[in-house]
């Protein structure tokens, strides 16, 4: 099993920033990295599930994370590959 990880840094300067990776073996190891990721930019960062509006389309488990103030830095999703030729 392999696991994409799909960060988007808002960085209202420059615009959203977006970083993709797909060396997981696991779900958890995705999101320690994305934890990780966000750390670097804000030590102490509050990661939540988003609340999808019904109607809309987003990801399945996208995460947004909030800075210290409360403020959104931007959020992610961990996904399982699905493409033929993966091994579970």
């Amino acid at each position: 099993m392999k696991v994409l990880l799909i960060v988007v840094m808002f960085n209202f300067e420059t615009g959203s920033e977006l970083e993709t990776r797909m060396d997981f073996a696991d779900v958890d190891a995705c999101h320690a990295a994305a934890l990780e990721t966000f750390q670097s930019i804000h030590a102490e960062v509050d990661i939540r599930a988003m609340e999808i509006p019904e109607g809309q389309e987003m990801l399945e488990g996208t995460m947004i994370a909030y800075g210290v103030e409360g403020n959104e830095i931007g959020m992610y999703a961990c996904n399982v590959l699905r493409a033929a030729g993966n091994s579970p």
